[in-house]
C-alpha cells in the first residue's frame, strides 16, 4: 500500500510537470518562431516552464487528488477517465485561479489566445501521464471487496 501511494504522488508530480510544460509551449506557441535558435534562451524556456509547474501544483492538487482517491477507491482504469478527470482539474484550476486579471497591467507578455482551452489540453494531457503511470492500475493491490 505505501508502495502504491508513493507511485501515486510521483506520477501526480510528472503529470503536473508535463502539463506546465504544455501549458508554456501553448502560451508562447505563436511566438515561437520569432525566438532566436539561441539554446540557452530554449534552456531557459523549458527551466521557467518547470518552475511555473508549482503555480499548476498549488492550484490544481486538491481536485486531482479527489479524483484519484475517486479512482482508486471504484477501481477505475480507463484512459478516458483519466483525461475527461484531467480536463475537470485543469478547468477547475483555471476558474479558481483567474490569473489573467492579476497579470494584465503588471507585465509586458501578450495574453494567451483561448486560455480555457489551454488549461483543459493540459489537464487532458496531464491526466493522460498520470494514467500511464500510476492509473492504468488503480485499486490493484488491495483485496477485493467481500460480496
Amino acid at each position: 500500500m505505501i508502495g502504491r501511494i508513493f507511485m501515486i504522488l510521483i506520477a501526480l508530480i510528472v503529470s503536473m510537470l508535463v502539463a506546465g510544460i504544455v501549458l508554456a509551449i501553448g502560451v508562447l506557441a505563436p511566438d515561437w518562431p520569432w525566438f532566436d535558435s539561441d539554446p540557452v534562451e530554449r534552456m531557459l524556456f523549458f527551466t521557467a516552464s518547470f518552475f511555473a509547474t508549482s503555480y499548476i501544483g498549488a492550484s490544481a492538487f486538491v481536485p486531482a487528488v479527489l479524483l484519484i482517491v475517486i479512482a482508486e477507491i471504484a477501481r477505475l482504469r480507463s484512459i478516458l477517465y483519466y483525461a475527461v478527470a484531467g480536463a475537470v482539474v485543469g478547468l477547475a484550476s483555471y476558474f479558481g485561479s483567474n490569473v489573467e486579471i492579476r497579470l494584465e497591467n503588471t507585465t509586458d507578455v501578450a495574453p494567451a489566445f483561448h486560455p480555457m482551452q489551454l488549461a483543459a489540453a493540459a489537464g487532458i494531457i496531464g491526466g493522460v501521464v498520470f494514467w500511464l503511470l500510476a492509473g492504468r492500475n488503480a485499486g490493484r493491490g488491495r483485496e477485493p471487496a467481500a460480496v
